[in-house]
């Protein structure tokens, strides 16, 4: 029943994406949280994570992720090059977060589906969803 389930912590899951995804943009890492989010909320009508979205310009975050990154030793930020075309990216070096079978699998999905797409395609599907907005709460 929706509500009876106690929410995964969204830095668990971010540890678990940087894990298995390697070094990825800050960018590519919040609509990959948004993704398995939006893909547990279609199908458990409520929302896999406790991340807090907001707003911002044109665009949204995740509230409370760059502080904790930037605090935390076991996050390596590897700067990017844009006269390169090169972007920056986060890595995580510590013990990998084990995560329950359930969510581990969505967000594994979420991964697998956000590999084959671009950031302007990954972005599109993840704001265009008609359950984006439930995000925001």
């Amino acid at each position: 029943m929706p509500g009876d389930r106690v929410l995964l912590k969204a830095i668990e899951a971010v540890k678990y994406i940087l894990n298995k995804a390697g070094c990825i943009h800050p960018f590519r890492l919040s609509r990959i949280l948004a993704l398995a989010d939006l893909k547990y909320l279609r199908d458990k009508g409520e929302r896999l994570t406790d991340a807090t979205y907001r707003r911002g310009p044109g665009a949204f975050y995740i509230e409370g992720l760059k502080e904790e990154i930037s605090d935390n030793p076991c996050y390596v930020k590897r700067e990017g090059d844009p006269d390169k075309g090169v972007k920056g990216c986060i890595e995580y070096k510590c013990e990998p977060p084990e995560l329950p079978s359930e969510p581990a699998r969505y967000i594994d999905e979420a991964i697998k589906e956000a590999s084959s797409l671009d950031d302007m395609d990954l972005n599109k599907i993840v704001v265009k969803d008609p359950l984006f907005e439930k995000l925001f709460y």
